[in-house]
């Protein structure tokens, strides 16, 4: 009402625009004043003037209203996927194998809309979707089931096979497919502790009675497969990226080394439209994947 009057310039004029009685205008503006301590406006012949506390709160009113309007506008685009952002956590095997298409497909359709993606362990993604800094995550996990965590919501989209892949220089590397006790002693090349996938390993390992020599825990699977064409050991990687590659690799008999891919958000915070969006392109390309 304030700002209303200020730009019509009288009470009569400032009713009409608002489509309100120009007395509720005058009530209004001496609750104003009354808050503010200071007399806000005058009147000179048929037009109000301004006091000096009159023009800065004038334009700190007309601040924000255009701050509000801009909220709302943006607010609006979001809901038409015109703009916005989506703030993506994943590892390096999605990266490479995976996350390109769908990034295609988002990006074709949605032009205005930011994807920022980083890369890190599940446990590293997760926390942060808890935190409230990344929106949505792709990470592996164990096939056949996610993890029971009531912080997260997870949407299957895809399996991987896990193989592992030896250096020429070693005779198993002759093979395709091994026993699972051949591999006891075997140097081994793997990720951190930390790593869920480090994690799902070892858990069929030690079940299926295997033993192999841990000789580097790395951070990330280019690290890792480069200590590999070095014959510094053996590691299980994802058979897509074994294929990619080059590198040579072989099965193990009797031990199933499938995980799933899985989306994964927080069951607590709702999706952003922007990322609800990008996590169906996610199941469409799982999808044509499979």
């Amino acid at each position: 009402m304030f700002v209303s009057l200020v730009e019509t310039g009288n009470y009569v004029a400032a009713g009409q625009q608002l489509h309100v009685a120009h007395s509720a205008i005058h009530r209004q503006v001496k609750l104003l004043e009354e808050e503010v301590g200071e007399r806000l406006l005058y009147r000179e012949g048929r037009r109000i003037q301004l006091t000096a506390a009159g023009h800065e709160l004038a334009e700190l009113a007309g601040r924000v209203l255009n701050d509000i309007a801009n909220v709302t506008r943006r607010l609006r685009e979001n809901r038409a996927l015109e703009s916005g952002r989506v703030m993506l956590g994943t590892g390096t095997t999605m990266v490479l194998y995976f996350l390109p298409r769908v990034l295609e497909v988002f990006r074709n359709k949605y032009k205005g809309i930011d994807v920022q993606v980083m890369t890190g362990t599940a446990t590293e993604v997760m926390t942060s979707i808890r935190q409230g800094s990344l929106d949505l995550g792709i990470v592996f996990t164990a096939s056949g089931s996610g993890p029971e965590r009531t912080a997260f919501r997870f949407e299957p989209l895809y399996e991987e096979e896990f193989v592992l892949v030896a250096p020429p220089s070693m005779t198993i590397a002759r093979r395709r497919r091994v026993p699972a006790c051949d591999l006891n002693g075997l140097p081994v090349i793997t990720f951190s502790r930390t790593s869920s996938i480090r994690q799902f390993i070892d858990s069929r390992l030690k079940a299926a009675g295997v033993q192999m020599k841990v000789v580097m825990e790395l951070e990330n699977e280019e690290a890792i497969d480069q200590m590999v064409r070095s014959s510094a050991g053996t590691a299980f990687v994802s058979k897509s990226r074994a294929h990619a590659e080059g590198l040579r690799f072989l099965t193990i008999k009797s031990l199933a080394l499938r995980a799933c891919a899985s989306a994964v958000y927080s069951a607590h915070v709702p999706l952003t439209l922007a990322s609800q969006e990008f996590l169906n392109v996610c199941l469409k390309c799982a999808k044509a994947r499979r």
